[in-house]
């Protein structure tokens, strides 16, 4: 990442008034590409994450991975002086974010026909627990990941003798990139029409919609006539075995006859041949039988020796791996996953890459995660705020400064690692 290419999003402002993880990982992204994203905070805590951890020198790592290239706006928006201060950014903005229930920011004055009446073309983005609107959303419900995960089907039973356990990742992180898809489609649209609209998006629905491949069997149960054509012996292997020094992942998938490629690879013979797998569904009936055959076979070699001998016989396979592990994968190291900048109290902080590369105009690593109101002081000055003024929001605890308590903007010298 560097900081001298030209920037996708430069001379985009969003007013981020998200918190934790749903909302800052979107604008998290938008940031490494060049937009202004002014993070406003509550005065003396701030974002929930930054009081988390784990830390190093203070600074919460987790607060630091999904606020980088921010400044932070620390203000007290229930006076009525915070309350002008965000006018003005409404009225210099192109995007507004928040990930608050429904309802709060229409009772400090900021719901979306607020901020319209300020500025038109305004990109009103949220994202919720449950939804706009509906028995969850109006009733004030609290909403999470796990929650949401376990309202919309992602709770697994992988043994019926105990309770189910979540499966997939947070939901956060979807929902967030759902959220910036939304932006940045709004965004378009307002290029061609000049007029901005709101984008919400919730976890609940996020969730839902990633049974994306199943959901629509499942919708139309009560409707098929022919079962599925291929995808039986994928449903009858265990999706990983235990090897001589760790695991391995195997897909038998793309293939006419996946059985009698992957037992073929092994060096067992051609298993589809076998009564007991003769067909598919066969397969599937008797998949005790044959996942016993292929465990007691893999055990026998290492990982990276299986590796070798089934990839050579066409067969898709992977390491299983840690987060840890996956670190050091050379390919994460040639997509960039792991960058570095430094922070200065914490030193070199090593974080996660951007996912998505536009070539022409990289991402970028500027400003490593702003403390709390570091940035307070710059930004009124932008609005226009005199420097007896900006003193007087400072002695009157509308705003307040970070770090060391002076105004100020900082770059960081940013690697690659």
């Amino acid at each position: 990442m560097s900081d001298s290419s030209p920037q996708a999003l430069q001379g985009l402002r969003i007013l981020d008034f998200s918190h934790v993880y749903q909302g800052p990982v979107g604008t998290q992204l938008l940031a490494d590409y060049g937009a202004d994203v002014i993070k406003v905070e509550r005065p003396g805590s701030g974002d929930w994450s930054r009081a988390w951890g784990p830390f190093t020198k203070d600074v919460s790592l987790p607060f630091a991975n999904l606020n980088r290239n921010k400044r932070s706006l620390a203000i007290d928006m229930k006076a009525e002086d915070g309350k002008a201060m965000v006018r003005k950014l409404i009225e210099k903005s192109d995007v507004v974010v928040h990930n608050f229930r429904k309802g709060v920011m229409e009772k400090l004055g900021f719901s979306y026909e607020d901020m319209v009446k300020l500025n038109p073309s305004i990109i009103y983005a949220w994202s919720s627990g449950w939804g706009d609107e509906g028995p969850y959303a109006d009733s004030g419900r609290g909403g999470h990941d796990m929650m949401a995960r376990a309202e919309g089907g992602w709770f697994i039973h992988y043994d019926e003798t105990k309770p189910p356990i979540p499966g997939g990742v947070s939901i956060d992180y979807p929902a967030g990139l759902n959220l910036m898809i939304g932006i940045l489609m709004a965004l378009y649209q307002r290029e061609k029409t000049g007029m901005g609209q709101m984008v919400s998006t919730d976890l609940l629905s996020v969730a839902f919609h990633a049974h994306a491949w199943e959901g629509a069997t499942e919708l139309n149960a009560d409707k098929i006539d022919r079962g599925a054509a291929v995808g039986g012996t994928e449903a009858a292997i265990n999706k990983a075995f235990a090897t001589a020094d760790g695991f391995i992942e195997i897909s038998p998938v793309f293939s006419d006859n996946a059985l009698r490629d992957l037992s073929v690879a092994m060096g067992i013979g051609d298993l589809s041949l076998d009564p007991r797998f003769a067909t598919e569904a066969l397969q599937v009936e008797n998949s005790n039988e044959l996942n016993a055959l292929i465990a007691a076979t893999l055990k026998d070699r290492t990982t990276e020796e299986w590796m070798m001998q089934l990839e050579a016989g066409g067969v898709f396979c992977a390491r299983v791996r840690s987060f840890t592990e996956s670190i050091d994968d050379p390919q994460i190291a040639a997509n960039k996953m792991v960058v570095a900048m430094d922070h200065p109290r914490a030193g070199e902080l090593k974080m996660l890459g951007t996912p998505m590369r536009l070539h022409g105009t990289p991402p970028s690593l500027r400003l490593p995660p702003p403390d709390l109101g570091e940035q307070s002081c710059d930004i009124a000055t932008e609005l226009g705020y005199s420097p007896e003024e900006i003193q007087q929001l400072v002695a009157s605890g509308v705003i307040s400064e970070g770090g060391d308590g002076k105004a100020r903007s900082r770059r960081a010298d940013s690697s690659p690692k």
